[in-house]
């Protein structure tokens, strides 16, 4: 930003203050307004553009009010809190962000102080606030400032401008930055011009303008061309920081805006979709997100707010296994859309023609913009949403897509006949629900007609009835229960697919139609609070089930063993032989927070803490093994399949057993350990849990 220049004269070295608009003459003033305004003008215009066409989209829907939004966006942006973690990336951001604002700031105070001793009527020398130990903490955090943003401004052109990381990059960034690093230098060099043509330091208050002066003066500059040299100084540096004030909303830059308005108004739940209604089908005509118009306002704020960083590129299971999806491009193609449609879309809608007609020959969102490949290349693991700190959901904008595709039926083959059997059978396997409690052979199962005073209903789930490797979790957790002394039942033929890969693959009829069915069986059945050693079940009962009316205490199987081991009920007899290591499920760890239980199961049953050999990515930072978002029924060869990457990490632990808490998680590892010679037993905790307990009876 602009800095002060000062008066003609020197001041008194008794008098910390310095005049406003020293050296600029009053036809040069009007000139800088005059230029100020017109940027502020265009800055804004082109603000109110993006405004424009972010209200192409739908309606968004309920959000928090602007008091929360306030809130949200001091204690996220202005603390920069979503930015940490990121090491020197972290702090380059904060620099730049600072910096950035503290000049902007120090500017605004700098023309406050002008206007107000204009309208005091006071002497070119008698400030009305800038003076004093004020005038002294505004020079050297100014000054520092500067500094900040230099060194930010530095660190990212680096960056974006190396070939070795996945950040995005254009001319245009390179030009932003350096702009940015323009600006700072010429700042420094009309302070130094100042001073020497003061011929005073102020006694160094501006300590880096000082450095200047003396390295300007030891280029021969000073004496009696100095004036002119600082003028000229003065507007290019004023001229370039107006226009680069102008030119925000047109650049990369318009994050500044459109990132702080996401993160103040995110209202972040990992897992969470929003619901389509029939009614909202049948009323527009539109199922998911065809075309770019398509998506809701908040969207179309996030795709401005993406900066490119990389971020959610880089913590893709699909994009690590060579599949053609980055979230980040997903973004950024939707952006390149909406520049190109959305002019065309509101001149159709001021003119009142129609907007098929005004955008029928342009690119299309589907195909020209993204490609069907990449939306189903999604595992929906959340880690892309988890990682952006702008608030942008490429896994909600996936899904959104993905339920145009199949809206229009371009989903065939084995996904495609898993949705059907989920319809027509009630599970994705399309086997009968006579067999669903085939699991529980020779084991005294209560059934919730048998037992209709449980306290705890088991809901097993679709993988543990049908699934011969997941049905060892349910008979292990069941006989746990047993002795424990849980009072618990089960549906059996009466329970039915949640439908969560029906929606998160796109078919949200299907899920409806699963989730009212489920949620009047539960209803009969008065459930209050439900167990599931499923953790994809266990989001779409906490978050899925509220929208169709299923409001339920839900616990994962880890958390109510860890319940029932602090409360003494299941003592453990031994210890396992050898290291354990535990990978978390995506919709466990990272979703739904659950780390700990786990955990605290699991020390109960090693010898000692040197015994849990943890993964490098673990926790909510979890890696994603590679069958959520449906992901499970296609049918991907060994060598291209999502998580292999996975697969060496827990093997690289060194652990004899690899332990998880996941039905899905339990095929894709087990399935990805055998294709390795002396791989690790692939166990659930449940499972583990039970070899170490005294049980009265002999599991198979």
């Amino acid at each position: 930003m602009t800095p002060a220049p000062v008066s003609e004269s020197p001041l008194p070295q008794e008098e910390l203050t310095r005049e406003i608009f020293g050296n600029i003459s009053p036809a040069s003033k009007l000139v800088f307004y005059v230029l100020a305004v017109v940027s502020l003008a265009v800055c804004a215009y082109g603000v109110w553009q993006r405004v424009r066409l972010w209200k192409l989209g739908r309606a968004n829907p309920a959000r928090s009010g602007m008091a929360t939004a306030l809130l949200q966006f001091m204690a996220r942006v202005v603390t920069q809190r979503t930015v940490r973690g990121r090491g020197v990336a972290s702090l380059a951001h904060a620099l730049l962000f600072f910096g950035f604002c503290l000049l902007a700031l120090g500017s605004v105070l700098v023309a406050i102080e002008h206007y107000a001793h204009d309208l005091s009527g006071r002497g070119a020398t008698d400030p009305v606030f800038h003076f004093g130990t004020y005038y002294a903490v505004f020079e050297v955090t100014l000054e520092l400032a500067g500094l900040a943003l230099l060194v930010g401004a530095c660190w990212f052109l680096a960056r974006r401008i190396r070939s070795d990381t996945s950040i995005g990059h254009t001319a245009a960034d390179s030009v932003i930055l350096g702009t940015l690093i323009f600006l700072a230098l010429t700042g420094y060099a009309t302070e130094g011009l100042r001073i020497l043509r003061e011929d005073t330091h102020q006694p160094g208050f501006s300590f880096v303008g000082l450095l200047f002066a003396k390295a300007l003066r030891g280029c021969g500059i000073g004496g009696t061309e100095t004036g002119p040299v600082h003028l000229v100084t003065w507007w290019v540096h004023a001229v370039g920081a107006l226009a680069f004030v102008a030119a925000l909303p047109y650049t990369r830059l318009l994050h500044v805006v459109a990132g702080g308005l996401s993160v103040a108004t995110q209202e972040k739940r990992l897992g969470h979709l929003e619901p389509v209604s029939a009614e909202e089908v049948e009323e527009t005509g539109r199922f998911g997100v065809g075309r770019v118009q398509d998506f809701s306002r908040r969207q179309l704020l996030e795709l401005d707010a993406c900066v490119s960083c990389g971020r959610c590129q880089d913590v893709c299971p699909a994009h690590a296994a060579g599949k053609p999806l980055s979230p980040r491009d997903i973004v950024q193609d939707a952006r390149g859309a909406l520049n190109i449609v959305g002019p065309l879309l509101r001149a159709a809608r001021t003119a009142g023609t129609d907007e098929d007609d005004a955008t029928s020959e342009m690119p299309q969102l589907h195909g020209d913009a993204v490609s069907a490949e990449a939306l189903w290349a999604c595992t929906t693991c959340n880690a892309c949403n988890d990682v952006c700190p702008l608030g942008v959901s490429p896994v909600a904008m996936i899904t959104d897509m993905r339920r145009h595709l199949i809206g229009v039926g371009e989903l065939r083959g084995a996904p495609a006949r898993s949705l059907e059997k989920t319809q027509r059978q009630g599970n994705p396997w399309g086997l009968p629900k006579e067999d669903r409690m085939a699991w529980a052979r020779d084991l005294d199962v209560p059934l919730v007609t048998d037992n209709p005073d449980f306290d705890i209903l088991y809901w097993v789930g679709c993988a543990a009835a049908y699934d011969a490797h997941a049905q060892k979790t349910a008979r292990a957790v069941v006989q746990l229960l047993q002795h424990a002394g849980v009072n618990f039942a089960v549906l059996g033929s009466e329970e039915r697919c949640l439908g969560e890969c029906a929606r998160r693959m796109g078919d949200e009829f299907v899920f409806t139609e699963l989730a009212e069915h489920n949620v009047g069986t539960l209803s009969s059945h008065d459930v209050k609070r439900i167990v599931t050693h499923c953790p994809h079940c266990l989001n779409s009962l906490r978050q899925d089930y509220p929208e169709v009316g299923g409001n339920y205490q839900v616990l994962h199987h880890t958390a109510l063993l860890a319940e029932l081991q602090a409360a003494g009920k299941l003592p453990t007899q031994d210890t396992v032989n050898g290291a354990v290591t535990f990978h978390d499920p995506c919709y466990l760890g990272r979703v739904q927070g659950e780390t700990e239980a786990p955990r605290s199961v699991l020390r109960t049953m090693l010898p000692d803490a040197g015994a849990l050999q943890e993964p490098v990515r673990r926790g909510k930072e979890t890696a994603c093994c590679g069958a959520g978002g449906g992901r499970m029924w296609f049918d991907d060869e060994a060598e291209t399949r999502v998580g292999r990457d996975r697969i060496d990490e827990l093997i690289g632990t060194g652990a004899e057993t690899v332990v998880t808490g996941c039905p899905f998680c339990l095929r894709m590892v087990t399935d990805g350990v055998a294709e390795r010679d002396d791989g690790p037993a692939v166990k659930d905790v449940a499972e583990l849990l039970l070899e170490m307990v005294r049980v009265a009876r002999e599991d198979t």
